[in-house]
């Protein structure tokens, strides 16, 4: 995803524990949280403006060495759109199907240099360097990423209680834990005390253990006369460098001021608290070794780095929850688009892009980082705030007039024969919208062009009794409070009473909302749940019906995310066969749509992860 207005997000994964997001396509943004206050003590703004400036200007130049030093792109050349190829591309134009071009206002992009077929390998890539979340760090080997399950063996660091190592693994990664395990114990603190997010220091500790050391750094060759900038392919995996990561854009100048701040003191004591820990340990050697070979200011560039260009890596299960984060450097040389023709998941520590059709010679492949199911309000707004670009893909260059994007967001005309959508007439003619622009706009029917205004004198309908229906400025609103609240009660895990309340939502609103609407869409997977928990599969197979056909009318293609509700229709259709109450007649008929769905499903689990099986629990 190396557009020019910003590269590739990390993808998180759809959990059906509350829909409501794109399988594989949820961006994760690793920002610290946002400082409360400009600084402690009065007067701490009003600082001399000469002594200001004269500081500033000798951190942009420390900064600036330290992204000459690394071999990145400096402030200056990002915002020139200058963009160059990484070290190892011509190796991957040799083992895979597409290279990189450079196109105006879409900086570097990945295109086909032949026809390419539903279900194949566009790239598979070992990450840079990853780290498991936090919350999930029990789930993965540390030094693979392979799914710990249940019953494999797993070992444990009895002294930081936070890495854990699969059995293959255990012995040579203790070796170099050392250094890890003190500065790991010390994180959580480090991260309180900078306001800076634990995941991303721990990222950015990974990521520099992995550069060269000095000598390393200007020997641009091997003894063998190879490069050592350049990767290696085995077994039909890329290997890429260091060098390679260090190609991507960061960002650098549209990163808030707060954010910097955090950041620079997170990496201060993460560089003294590590330093620390290795003399502490009093061998020379494993403090050579293992040095950071980096300053503060270059720690602060591989945040930037990892900010904008970590993947979510996971499981390809049921919930497809991402585990860990990983920096892929070719993997973020596709594009973002609203209608992606290729997804990617993990194996390990390993990332497969697959093509999810057929995709033509000389067409950009493209992923999606975003949530597909919101108005493209929404998604514009996401995508400028997390990856600082304006989305110009083929869905959201169309007029929304005649866009499926406006069903997303439109409630139904109540002109008498009128089968069209009100919808705000900034979104409408807008050419780029904002999801919070003018609240209180005007509101127009997409066909018979009738207009509701807020402002308007008089009555808005004379002769008749205004209702909710007939003011979509409230009546989206009073939907969105009536879903919130819903929502609490089913994140509490009250199903029978959140069950009441959601198909209460839906009695009120639906035939007010256009059916496709998005409120209307996120209320269905938490009622299914609860349809299933309460042991109703007849209704929970109904509401899975509705919501397998919102989402091939509005995301056409193929998805990990389709594959999971077809999953879930096809256990539903088993259970209903396994009931007591059902005649043999309708068993029958109830197991062969299950097997229908799961073959189903196994085929768009096969184009999407090379794999025909149903997903693990």
């Amino acid at each position: 995803m190396e557009q020019l207005e910003g590269d590739n997000t990390c993808m998180a994964a759809l959990s059906l524990e509350d829909r409501v997001v794109v399988a594989q396509d949820q961006p994760f943004e690793m920002d610290t949280h946002q400082h409360q206050h400009q600084c402690a003590g009065g007067g701490g703004a009003d600082e001399v403006e000469g002594t200001t400036t004269t500081k500033k200007k000798k951190q942009k130049k420390k900064k600036k060495a330290a992204a000459t030093k690394l071999g990145l792109l400096s402030d200056g050349d990002s915002a020139a759109g200058v963009h160059l190829l990484l070290p190892s591309q011509k190796l991957v134009e040799k083992n895979f199907p597409w290279t990189t071009v450079i196109r105006p206002r879409r900086g570097r992009c990945a295109i086909a240099t032949r026809a390419i077929k539903a279900g194949e390998v566009v790239i598979a890539e070992q990450a840079v360097a990853f780290v498991p979340r936090s919350q999930d760090h029990t789930a993965v080997c540390h030094a693979c990423c392979k799914d710990l399950g249940h019953n494999s063996f797993s070992f444990e660091c009895p002294v930081c209680k936070h890495v854990v190592y699969c059995q293959e693994c255990q012995a040579k990664a203790l070796d170099n834990h050392s250094s890890w395990c003190a500065v790991s114990q010390q994180l959580n603190e480090i991260a309180k005390k900078s306001d800076c997010d634990e995941d991303l220091l721990r990222f950015v500790l990974a990521l520099a253990l992995r550069q060269p050391s000095r000598s390393e750094h200007s020997k641009k060759a091997s003894e063998d006369g190879e490069d050592k900038s350049i990767g290696t392919v085995k077994e039909g995996v890329l290997y890429p460098t260091f060098q390679d990561a260090l190609g991507l854009q960061t960002h650098q100048d549209k990163v808030s001021a707060a954010w910097k701040a955090s950041v620079q003191k997170g990496c201060s004591l993460l560089l003294s608290t590590y330093e620390s820990s290795l003399g502490n340990a009093g061998d020379a050697n494993q403090h050579k070794e293992t040095s950071l070979h980096s300053s503060v200011e270059e720690l602060q560039i591989l945040a930037m780095l990892v900010n904008t260009n970590a993947h979510g890596m996971g499981a390809q299960g049921l919930h497809n929850t991402d585990v860990a984060l990983g920096i892929f450097p070719f993997v973020s040389m596709l594009n973002h688009s609203c209608w992606p023709n290729c997804c990617f998941a993990s194996e390990g520590s390993v990332m497969y892009v697959r093509a999810t059709q057929d995709i033509a010679k000389d067409s950009e492949l493209c992923v999606s980082y975003i949530n597909l199911y919101e108005p493209r309000g929404v998604r514009k707004q996401n995508l400028a705030d997390s990856k600082h670009f304006d989305c110009s893909c083929p869905r959201c260059s169309e007029p929304l007039i005649s866009s499926i994007d406006r069903f997303l967001e439109g409630c139904l005309c109540t002109v008498r024969g009128c089968s069209g959508v009100l919808l705000k007439s900034s979104s409408l003619h807008a050419k780029n919208v904002k999801s919070e622009d003018n609240s209180l706009s005007s509101w127009e029917c997409d066909l018979c062009s009738h207009v509701v205004d807020p402002h308007a004198p008089g009555p808005l309908f004379p002769g008749k009794t205004l209702t909710l229906d007939n003011k979509p400025w409230e009546l989206v609103p009073a939907a969105e409070n009536s879903f919130a609240a819903a929502m609490g009660v089913y994140r509490e895990r009250r199903f029978k009473d959140a069950r009441v309340l959601l198909e209460r939502f839906l009695a009120d609103f639906s035939g007010k909302l256009h059916p496709l609407h998005v409120l209307l869409f996120d209320a269905l997977t938490p009622l299914m749940n609860c349809c299933r928990a309460m042991g109703d599969a007849a209704e929970g197979s109904r509401f899975c019906h509705i919501i397998l056909d919102c989402l091939e009318k509005v995301m056409p293609g193929l998805s990990l995310e389709l594959a999971n509700f077809y999953f879930c229709l096809g256990e539903m259709y088993s259970e209903r066969a396994e009931a007591r109450s059902t005649s043999q007649v309708l068993a029958k008929r109830y197991r062969k749509q299950a097997q229908e769905t799961f073959q189903r499903v196994r085929a768009i689990r096969e184009t999407c992860l090379g794999k025909a099986n149903l997903p693990p629990y």
